[in-house]
């Protein structure tokens, strides 16, 4: 692809008119790692912005974001479905509350390797000119690059931005790096600062960090460098809490193996979904404070996974997760709802509706994906065979039609209105009612059956409250 920009419009405008145009960051890694990169950052040389919006605006569209000049993202004539970011060489410091703030200083005539410098890592800090194919390499990012390891290109850059530790992290384990040694110092000494940083650069990490093949990787680089405690402190608190599952595996070890699985594991629907790495993480994590052991030394977590749902809750909410497309309550949902065992279901086709009706028909397929990888990360991860049988009965009931929530009887509020009910409490109270009813007896959910139940038992619908 960034060999295909010297054909464009702009390109050849930039570089009549004198200027350089260098590839730089995320996407000079990602060619020299022969991976698919999905970010084209350039930065032009010796034009000054206003020139440079005019050339671009006869080249193609574009949007400036940020504070100050910051970036513009230009979308060429010729791919007006491809983004560039395009920036002029700067310099930028992290300011504000929360390092959610930049000073960015930008120059035409600063030198490409000045803005080098200010980058995070060494494998970062590369810049091809893409006019001459020419490699700009002061930090040695080619060598970390071939000897697979995260380092930092300047002395404290994580007290100039500590959000770098996480990043750090979620590189070292999609990629499957080593941190250096004097970069995993300095990141055990300022731990503490990511206190600073916002919750809303926090979750950005963590979601790259969900990308990679083993996310626990990433979790035991936080434990290590002492972030674990202070960007998950309930997962924190999973470490030496024994349980009967694995023998000498805690809770802590336990989750991680879940997470990966909900990563990769193949009989799982949906691998690598968010809701349900979120989900996975947190299933847990209130197991620290309901563990109980008896006289006889039994183990027991009662309505853990009514705590852990409350623990994430709190947990998405502070980290504001809708930002990253996280859906809050379904997680939660999910949380409260992932300790059923499948023997319950057993030729029972009437628990198997009501079950479905408890754990919502939007929801269930995921919820299955939960406990499947509950049970990849428990004592006997080979037998699967109960909830995937599971799976198949619950799509066998789904596609009879059979009705699991009030939307799906054959009477609405409107027609339970028409029938002499005004609107109120009573409506609901009436669905409900029905609902029970069809859910043993699905063959009862036509108007007519159901128009005859409501008039059979109207007198139980009121009490003082609704009259």
């Amino acid at each position: 692809m960034t060999h295909s920009l010297k054909t464009y419009s702009f390109f050849q405008n930039v570089t009549e008119a004198g200027g350089e145009i260098y590839l730089v960051g995320g996407g000079v890694r990602d060619q020299m790692l022969g991976r698919q990169t999905k970010d084209i950052d350039i930065i032009i040389r010796l034009i000054p912005i206003p020139d440079l919006k005019k050339i671009l605006k006869k080249c193609g569209h574009f949007n400036q974001v940020g504070k100050a000049f910051g970036v513009i993202k230009f979308y060429p004539n010729e791919d007006r479905e491809l983004e560039i970011d395009i920036a002029l060489p700067r310099t930028e410091i992290s300011t504000g509350t929360g390092h959610k703030d930049f000073l960015v200083q930008s120059d035409p005539s600063l030198e490409i390797s000045q803005d080098l410098k200010r980058r995070d890592f060494t494998i970062n800090a590369m810049a091809i000119n893409l006019e001459t194919d020419e490699i700009i390499d002061l930090s040695n990012g080619k060598k970390d690059l071939k000897n697979k390891l995260i380092r930092t290109v300047f002395e404290n850059s994580f007290v100039e931005d500590p959000l770098r530790m996480l990043r750090a992290i979620q590189f070292a384990a999609r990629f499957d790096f080593n941190i250096a040694p004097e970069t995993l110092e300095e990141m055990k000494t300022h731990a503490a600062l990511i206190s600073t940083v916002s919750p809303e650069r926090i979750i950005i990490e963590i979601n790259k960090l969900f990308d990679a093949v083993k996310p626990s990787v990433g979790f035991g680089l936080m434990r290590e460098t002492k972030l674990l405690p202070l960007v998950f402190p309930d997962i924190d608190k999973m470490i030496g809490v024994s349980q009967p599952k694995k023998e000498n595996e805690d809770v802590y070890d336990h989750t991680m193996r879940v997470l990966d699985a909900m990563r990769v594991e193949e009989d799982l629907e949906k691998p690598g979904d968010l809701d349900l790495m979120f989900a996975a993480l947190f299933h847990d994590s209130g197991k620290p404070k309901t563990r109980r052991e008896d006289e006889e030394g039994k183990i027991s977590f009662y309505n853990h996974h009514l705590i852990s749902a409350g623990i994430a809750g709190r947990w998405l909410k502070e980290h504001k997760v809708t930002t990253i497309g996280v859906n809050k309550r379904k997680v939660c949902h999910l949380i409260k709802h992932h300790m059923f065992e499948t023997v319950h279901f057993k030729d029972n086709d009437k628990a198997l509706r009501r079950f479905i009706n408890k754990a919502k028909k939007e929801y269930i397929f995921d919820l299955l994906d939960l406990r499947l990888a509950d049970k990849k990360g428990g004592r006997f991860p080979k037998k699967t065979y109960g909830i995937l049988k599971l799976r198949e009965q619950i799509r066998e009931q789904i596609n009879r039609k059979a009705p699991f929530s009030p939307k799906d009887l054959a009477l609405n509020g409107h027609d339970i209105m028409a029938l002499g009910h005004k609107p109120g409490p009573s409506i609901g109270i009436i669905q409900r009612f029905l609902m029970e009813k069809v859910l043993d007896h699905p063959e009862l959910n036509t108007k007519e059956e159901l128009t005859k139940l409501i008039e059979e038992n109207k007198d139980t619908f009121y009490d003082n409250k609704t009259k």
